[in-house]
């Protein structure tokens, strides 16, 4: 069945109004010469015109005052209309294009072969699907191996005291003999009498 439009006043003057798109060209405007007549300030006296093409029709806005929207965008030129478009005339009517009750704008399929039609992948009727199969055991999972903690760092032995002593026994032997010395030439250069005068008493 070829498919059959209509405009339904959604907001204007008659709100629920139905208007059956039934010619290949009609009219819309406030003068009563139009074949759908819309008696508001808004609208022009011919304000727009629609024109049946293959799966609908085309709105076209004939130079009106406050123009002609389609989904609130101003026509500026013909365009083709959509199944729940929004046509708008001013800023005060609304009406909803829709498919006429009863048709479709698709052809339906009848017949033998169409009630014989099933939709691929469809079950047949009385079709009654096994038994899911229930899931494959699986292991539990294996528990990992806590990480040892590192060995401790082994103790460093205390050095022995014996070789501290023999250096500081040496150190104070070495400063002993220098200081020694050092009285030494001191006397031999300044008091030489008194150095020498141990070795006179021996007879040397």
């Amino acid at each position: 069945m070829a498919a059959g439009f209509r405009l339904t006043m959604m907001q204007g003057p008659t709100p629920g109004k139905v208007f059956e798109l039934t010619k290949d060209i009609l009219t819309v405007g406030r003068d009563v010469s139009n074949d759908i007549v819309i008696n508001d300030a808004e609208v022009s006296r011919h304000h727009a015109r629609l024109t049946r093409q293959a799966g609908g029709y085309m709105i076209e806005d004939l130079s009106s005052t406050n123009g002609t929207f389609i989904n609130n965008q101003r026509l500026i030129g013909p365009r083709p209309m959509a199944r729940g478009d929004s046509l708008g005339l001013g800023e005060t009517i609304a009406l909803n294009y829709e498919v006429a009750a009863g048709t479709d704008a698709q052809a339906t399929l009848v017949g033998a072969g169409a009630q014989g039609y099933q939709q691929p992948g469809a079950a047949p009727p009385g079709y009654v699907p096994p038994p899911a199969m229930p899931p494959a055991y699986a292991p539990p999972p294996q528990q990992q191996a806590m990480p040892q903690p590192p060995p401790p760092a082994p103790r460093s032995k205390p050095q022995s005291r014996t070789g501290l002593y023999i250096g500081i026994g040496c150190g104070c032997l070495i400063l002993l003999l220098v200081v020694c010395g050092g009285v030494g030439w001191y006397l031999d250069a300044n008091y030489p009498d008194i150095l020498y005068a141990p070795l006179k008493f021996f007879g040397f």
